[in-house]
């Protein structure tokens, strides 16, 4: 035999793969077999040779192949999750929620006494609590300093005292602005109507910042 490339007796490429080398060793051995030409004994015994090649082409190859570590295959790939975030949960009221609050991310679902503001129960709780502290130091800040500017400038009581009154009637008008229909309503008892709606003003001022300071610590 001129052959000694087990790769060129068996007519294949070189490959790692066991299941081509055996395809390839079962058609050489069924089309060279000896018992294929035993009606020629030259022939047969040429191909008895011939078989001797490729069983030994055969043994060559498959111990070679043994003797190559394996290589592990590659896990499979993870599936893709899914690009499309999980919803988020309101954690007060268990419902979906839409938004999240613009300063903590807390989810907020419509429930939720700040959802169309952007913010959660706390913030909102701290956002009721400073605006009604703002509105009650400024009405009362004005009053008081107008009362300790005619004292320090020596005003004559009844100065003094219509000023008060003109800075009620304005706190008033505002206020009745604020109530509409019942603030029409109040204009029927005018002139006492601006003064009384300041003084509640006053009141309606520090009653807000008592009871949301109050609800704050209830809640929190």
């Amino acid at each position: 035999m001129a052959e000694h490339d087990p790769w060129t007796v068996l007519g294949i490429a070189p490959t790692n793969d066991l299941t081509v080398v055996r395809q390839a060793y079962l058609r050489q051995a069924r089309k060279n077999h000896p018992d294929l030409f035993q009606e020629n004994p030259d022939r047969s015994a040429l191909q008895e040779e011939r078989m001797k090649a490729i069983n030994s082409a055969y043994n060559q190859i498959t111990q070679h192949l043994a003797e190559i570590p394996l290589t592990p295959e590659p896990p499979p790939p993870e599936r893709e999750r899914s690009k499309t975030p999980p919803v988020p949960t309101c954690p007060r009221h268990r419902t979906t929620a839409p938004k999240s609050c613009r300063l903590c991310a807390e989810p907020l679902c419509p429930q939720c006494p700040g959802y169309h503001d952007g913010l959660c129960a706390r913030h909102q709780q701290k956002r009721a609590v400073k605006k009604a502290q703002t509105r009650a130091l400024r009405e009362w800040a004005i009053l008081l300093a107008l009362i300790a500017l005619g004292k320090f400038l020596s005003y004559p009581t009844a100065t003094l005292l219509w000023a008060i009154l003109g800075y009620l009637a304005l706190l008033g008008i505002m206020e009745l602005r604020r109530l509409r229909y019942f603030g029409c309503m109040a204009w029927l008892f005018m002139p006492y109507s601006f003064v009384l709606a300041g003084l509640y003003s006053l009141y309606e001022g520090l009653s807000l910042w008592n009871k949301h300071s109050t609800r704050g610590r209830d809640s929190f």
